[in-house]
């Protein structure tokens, strides 16, 4: 009887490689580079434009001031609102006062109740009067802090709107002054086909290719409706972390790579 050679470990392994070729091949998928929070910055206040302190290009923390509007009308506003403030508080203590007074008197029987029923009414008027006052001088205190505007975020200008001496109305919709993308992240985003999709879920693990660079990404977003609705493609997001020394900008081209 003929024995049967086996064949040895390198040719196994040599089968085994091939038999799982076709799953060890990662799918790439051609992608571009977008902003992960990108923000229209503005302000509710009309007004004319006196500083803007940024230009594209620039980097800006929380809280940094990017434009000034002109504030003469409102600080005259806040002086009137003041006074009238300080005005009507006095007669809303007098009023209290006064209403103590003809409560003592009214105890030791020396008015009668419809005089103790007016004070009350004095006083609750001159209480109300006060705390319209007050709203008042915090609209215009509001006002005042709109008219200068901050960074809400560390962040890039990607987009400059406006420029010193011009006039904006915000009486309808507000008139975007700066668009500004938040540092940190930024998103591959590709159109695929919805069987692409289905075989990920939010927060799988992929990689970002960028030029010769490989970025360690993560799926952020699976499209729910197509991109066009001639195409059968649907949005795929991925969220990565490139060095900022990369240098990467919204629009250039990258490459999504499936497991």
């Amino acid at each position: 009887m003929r024995s049967r050679t086996r064949p040895g470990p390198a040719i196994l392994l040599l089968l085994v490689l091939t038999a799982t070729a076709p799953a060890l091949q990662a799918e790439e998928i051609p992608a571009r580079l977008a902003w992960a929070d990108r923000l229209e910055l503005g302000t509710p206040l009309s007004g004319t434009i006196t500083r803007v302190l940024v230009n594209p290009g620039d980097r800006v923390r929380r809280g940094q001031p990017l434009i000034e509007m002109d504030t003469r009308a409102l600080q005259a506003e806040e002086q009137q609102a003041g006074a009238q403030e300080h005005r009507l508080r006095l007669a809303r203590d007098e009023a209290r006062r006064e209403h103590d007074r003809s409560r003592e008197m009214y105890d030791r029987t020396l008015i009668a109740e419809r005089e103790l029923a007016l004070a009350e009414i004095a006083r609750r008027m001159a209480e109300a009067e006060h705390q319209a006052a007050q709203a008042a001088l915090t609209r215009v205190r509001l006002d005042l802090e709109h008219a200068r505007v901050t960074a809400p975020m560390d962040a890039r200008v990607i987009a400059r709107h406006v420029a010193p001496g011009q006039v904006i109305h915000n009486a309808l919709r507000v008139q975007p002054l700066l668009t500004l993308a938040a540092d940190g992240p930024m998103l591959a985003v590709a159109d695929v086909e919805a069987a692409v999709l289905d075989r990920l879920s939010p927060g799988t693990k992929v990689e970002v290719r960028v030029g010769d660079r490989r970025l360690a990404g993560r799926v952020q977003g699976l499209g729910l409706e197509p991109v066009d609705e001639s195409l059968p493609r649907f949005r795929l997001e991925v969220v990565f972390s490139p060095p900022e020394a990369l240098g990467l900008r919204a629009g250039l081209t990258a490459v999504v790579v499936l497991p």
